[in-house]
């Protein structure tokens, strides 16, 4: 981001951008794939959609950006604006309107992993919020937000995710038959972001919300501080983007606790005006093809998010240990499995190693220790013998 500042220039081709500080191949790519879909969609060429977005004002970029739902990083501005704003992701659906008294589920084909399992009839469920019982800081002015609003919120433990919504039959109580909506929310202050990624619950919980399969939104929120942090303003926007550009998550940017709650209880009322509509439920692991927001409503079982959502127990030693023989260069996956399965411990390892004398002896432990022709390369077995011994 600062060098796109620092030098505002045209680009003929995404590759070009590899001379920017911060720009490498994986970025790139990435936005060059956006560059192709963007053109696709359009039905324009590479060089016609590029001079398309050379031609188009700040203001244009950014109402082009604003306009569907998965877009990138915009800032929220007021309740009204965004109520609008809001409105416009909806699409209209072409499955028609089910009157009902109660939540039904209905077994429906589920052939192929786009296919749902079952649905909620239409204007037979509640939408509720939940928010997370562990997120404190300014929930006492969101929570009277939500009150005036007149939204449906909960507290509840939630494994991941600071705010979820569920689908539920408006008489029943029961956690099993609770539907969880296909996005979730974390909200992230300026400090907070920078000490999570310091200590790397950033990338641990946004491991956990991939396994989810939804669709990921983050609500970066600005404090006074946010420019004298552990690590610079810089690393901030980065990690913003990279969440963005190669895993996929939203951004929205709010200016207080007050803007915040204000988009969340929009976008309840935004849930609330496609219950109307029948909502898919998938389960074991299926998802549907499109986005969350871009047709209907859907989601997963209470249960089954709990599953996914939790935190993964420790690893037994013999896994750590292969994972960390993996973060040496040229160490394949088959060829970590093929050291633990002679030596399953670091201390195995070094064990062996300390009881040869010499370096030449060292070298060739491995080679001869196995039969597989994958630890045969003799730099790698000088590198991991100098690790080890």
């Amino acid at each position: 981001m600062a060098s796109l500042k620092k030098y505002p220039i045209k680009f003929n081709s995404v590759k070009e951008c590899e001379i920017l500080s911060g720009f490498g191949p994986s970025i790139c790519k990435t936005l060059d794939d956006k560059l192709v879909e963007f053109a696709r969609k359009c039905s324009l060429s590479i060089p016609d959609a590029l001079a398309l977005g050379n031609r188009l004002t700040h203001a244009e970029l950014l109402e082009r950006c604003l306009s569907r739902v998965s877009s990138c990083c915009w800032t929220l501005r007021t309740p009204l604006e965004k109520e609008a704003l809001l409105h416009q992701f909806s699409s209209p659906l072409e499955r028609p309107l089910v009157d009902s008294q109660s939540v039904q589920l209905h077994a429906v084909s589920s052939e192929g992993d786009g296919s749902p399992s079952d649905y909620l009839i239409g204007q037979s469920y509640d939408i509720i919020l939940l928010i997370d019982i562990h997120e404190t800081y300014g929930m006492s002015k969101v929570k009277e937000i939500m009150r005036t609003q007149a939204v449906k919120w909960e507290t509840r433990s939630l494994p991941v995710g600071d705010f979820i919504w569920i689908a539920r039959d408006p008489g029943g109580s029961s956690k099993g038959e609770e539907i969880v909506l296909g996005l979730v929310i974390e909200r992230k202050r300026a400090d907070d972001l920078a000490s999570s990624i310091v200590d790397g619950r950033f990338m641990e919980q946004k491991g956990r919300m991939q396994k989810l399969g939804f669709r990921k939104m983050y609500i970066f929120e600005e404090c006074k501080s946010m420019y004298n942090l552990r690590i610079s303003h810089e690393t901030l926007l980065q990690a913003m983007v990279n969440a963005q550009l190669i895993d996929g998550c939203d951004f929205v940017t709010c200016t207080s606790g007050e803007q915040c709650a204000a988009y969340i209880a929009s976008m309840t009322r935004f849930l609330i005006t496609k219950s109307q509509y029948n909502c898919d439920v998938y389960s074991d692991g299926r998802r549907p093809w499109e986005a969350f927001g871009d047709a209907r409503l859907w989601g997963i079982p209470w249960t089954e998010y709990i599953n996914l959502g939790k935190k993964s127990p420790a690893l037994p030693l013999r896994d750590q240990f292969g994972r960390h023989l993996l973060q040496i260069h040229s160490i394949s996956g088959s060829k970590a499995e093929d050291i633990i399965a002679l030596f399953p411990t670091p201390k195995s390892l070094f064990d062996a190693y300390d009881s040869l004398s010499t370096e030449d002896e060292k070298k060739v432990m491995l080679a001869q220790s196995t039969r597989s022709s994958r630890l045969k390369y003799v730099k790698c077995l000088e590198f991991i013998s100098h690790i080890f011994s």
